[in-house]
């Protein structure tokens, strides 16, 4: 069967007509016998947990208005993931759960399978791209800076745009398989495994697993070797988060990428199915943690949305200037003498203990 009737553009201009690839048998059309009650709960319960988290994440990206390059490719990369998270988590738990068989629902399953293919390429590409930028900031004359001029960085923008359209319509989905709880190109419905084979998705993994860790490890290398030694603190503490994020999300997106690939053309042990899903999950949902916990910028941003200004007052968890000087004013009037600063932590600090008079 030709490549191009495999695809949700196909679908969606044949009346939502299922290729013949995809025909279930009638003894299909029913429950799996097999279900994944815990493992299912688990997907279902951290999926939602990681988007309660991204969603305040994203607004503050939005509300930031710092159209910067690193700020666009942000914006587009929390989007996907809420996608990813979407489909990899909360509608793999539930069908996990019940053990829902593709051919129950084929138009459904094949339509979000198509939706988490385009997700996750995606957001691959805007990842190596996010990667680029990161090696650019701290070393400007990177080889790649020119990508993140305004005239090149709107081509860069146009080509993200097409490789997720291209991903979402003209590929072959994975469906999601109750016999072990994970997305599969083969629906399993006895036919040929080699019709649902895709190329695009075989390509893609190896290059983002490839990409990222080079990348992210040339800028953990500049960072620690290439960038000096310094006495400040900030400086410090700033490489550190830096090195920190870049590990995290290359060791996530990498091993999933690895791991997916893997599974698709040889025969797992079950383990390494479920490690799998949770890979994936977490390399989708793994950035909402990074940024509340290593982006100060972000997680003030989402402390001001969600934590009312006289409490922050009143806990010491200042944001900006204002803030700061409501705070010192308040210690000043609780018989304390000195300028107070409120550390990372929340804690106010003398600031006459760090500069003597």
């Amino acid at each position: 069967m030709s490549s191009s009737k495999m695809t949700l553009f196909y679908v969606l201009t044949n009346s939502f007509t299922l290729p013949d690839a995809y025909e279930c048998p009638e003894h299909m059309k029913k429950p799996s016998s097999t279900k994944w009650p815990i493992f299912g709960s688990y997907l279902l319960i951290s999926g939602t947990i990681f988007i309660l988290l991204y969603l305040p994440c994203l607004i503050a990206i939005i509300r930031a208005k710092a159209w910067t390059p690193a700020y666009q490719l942000m914006l587009i990369i929390a989007i996907l993931d809420i996608i990813s998270l979407t489909v990899g988590s909360l509608i793999a738990g539930i069908t996990a759960i019940n053990g829902t068989h593709f051919c129950q629902y084929p138009l459904f399953s094949y339509i979000v399978g198509a939706v988490g293919i385009g997700g996750w390429m995606t957001d691959c590409l805007a990842c190596i791209l996010l990667a680029i930028e990161r090696c650019v900031e701290v070393n400007p004359s990177f080889f790649l800076s020119v990508l993140f001029k305004k005239n090149p960085f709107r081509v860069i923008m146009a080509c993200i745009v097409t490789y997720g359209v291209y991903a979402l319509f003209f590929t072959n989905p994975p469906i999601f398989n109750p016999e072990y709880s994970v997305y599969l190109f083969d629906p399993m419905i006895g036919k040929d495994p080699s019709l649902y084979t895709n190329l695009a998705h075989a390509m893609n993994n190896p290059v983002v697993a490839v990409s990222t860790t080079a990348l992210y490890f040339y800028l953990c290398y500049y960072l620690i070797f290439k960038f000096g030694y310094s006495t400040s603190m900030w400086i410090y503490r700033s490489k550190r988060q830096i090195i920190l994020q870049g590990v995290i999300l290359c060791f996530f997106h990498s091993a999933a990428a690895i791991i997916y690939e893997y599974m698709q053309y040889f025969s797992p042990p079950i383990w390494l199915i479920l490690a799998g899903q949770v890979t994936w999950q977490i390399s989708s949902g793994c950035l909402s943690i990074v940024y509340l916990t290593l982006n100060r910028t972000i997680r003030n941003s989402v402390i001001k949305m969600l934590i009312p200004k006289s409490l922050r007052i009143r806990w010491g968890m200042h944001i900006g200037v204002e803030e700061h000087l409501e705070l010192e004013h308040a210690m000043d009037s609780a018989g304390n003498v000195g300028v107070a600063v409120v550390n990372a932590m929340g804690a106010a600090v003398k600031f006459d203990n760090y500069f003597p008079g």
